[in-house]
């Protein structure tokens, strides 16, 4: 046999040795859960500063951790213990369960709405997603495990506070996608609506536009992700969808996704809209908004926006009932 053939052979031997070591620092990087927050894939230049409101969210938590928090925790269908804070309201008019993005926290992500929420009279019920904050758990699965635990905090909810109220499942990035394909299980039937911020479409199309987005090539990477996401989340990237959940959507549906998004693509949340099968959805968008920056940007505008949703949401409760 020609030597040539032998090298072309050690070649493409370190090629793949290379590849596997770089994709699985990537994945455990990404996926396992971190002491700090440690990513595998470089994605800071997708990011947007929060510097001009970092006064006003740090006023937000201190209000927030001043309130009377309940602890709770539950077990999820694969035995992870998950935890959340219970936030109630004085004069309840509904429920709302809310579920926070990629490897950060519901203190973090929703700051700013707790007060608002609490305003309107809902109990909150605000948990740490597995792999995050103070819930247990290795891996973070991008929505297909995590849809589950939703189900199981929707169902807590309405064991705690009854089948009285509405209740609104609110997610943000990550935690849109949780809710949404949360949608296609069987929920309460005081299920009443579905709040999707900046929510991408399925872990496969969301791991292929980072992979683009921060420059690695997604052919052979995304294939060797998914192998080590079957192996050791036992998950895969395809296994859920939140286009096939909206087909199927029968819930009031509000969409929110700034156009300026460089982390998850605004085309992503059209998409999902255009597959919505509710007869009451409606889509919020902001020109200048980065990821997960609209109700920042359009504070007023948005929350204007969402007191009359929530008003369809209490409107489609009371015609189910009926």
């Amino acid at each position: 046999m020609h030597p040539i053939f032998y090298v072309l052979i050690a070649v493409v031997a370190v090629w793949l040795i290379l590849t596997l070591v770089i994709v699985s620092k990537l994945f455990f990087g990404s996926l396992k859960r971190q002491k700090e927050k440690n990513t595998g894939v470089d994605t800071s230049g997708l990011s947007v500063s929060l510097e001009p409101y970092m006064e006003e969210i740090e006023e937000g938590k201190k209000w927030y951790l001043s309130r009377n928090l309940r602890r709770v925790e539950i077990q999820s269908f694969d035995g992870i213990t998950l935890r959340a804070d219970v936030f109630e309201a004085e004069n309840p008019k509904g429920i709302l369960v809310l579920m926070h993005g990629y490897r950060t926290r519901a203190i973090h992500d929703f700051t700013l709405v707790f007060s608002f929420y609490h305003s309107l009279g809902y109990h909150l019920v605000i948990p740490d997603q597995r792999a995050c904050g103070i819930s247990d758990g290795k891996y973070i699965t991008l929505g297909v495990k995590e849809r589950f635990d939703c189900q199981s905090w929707a169902n807590f909810a309405v064991k705690e506070f009854g089948e009285d109220l509405p209740l609104v499942l609110d997610g943000i990035s990550m935690g849109a996608t949780t809710v949404m394909m949360a949608s296609a299980l069987p929920l309460p039937k005081s299920m009443s609506g579905l709040i999707a911020d900046c929510g991408f479409t399925s872990p496969h199309e969301v791991v292929r536009s980072v992979l683009k987005a921060t420059h690695i090539p997604v052919f052979p990477n995304i294939q060797i992700a998914e192998f080590f996401a079957r192996g050791f989340a036992k998950f895969g990237f395809k296994e859920a969808s939140t286009i096939d959940a909206m087909k199927k959507c029968r819930y009031p549906v509000f969409f929110i996704h700034g156009k300026k998004d460089d982390f998850v693509p605004y085309e992503m949340s059209v998409r999902n809209f255009e597959a919505c099968a509710s007869e009451k959805k409606k889509f919020f968008s902001v020109d200048e908004a980065g990821h997960g920056m609209c109700y920042l940007t359009k504070r007023k505008e948005l929350e204007h926006e969402l007191i009359t949703f929530l008003d369809d949401c209490q409107e489609f409760y009371k015609n189910e009932r009926s």
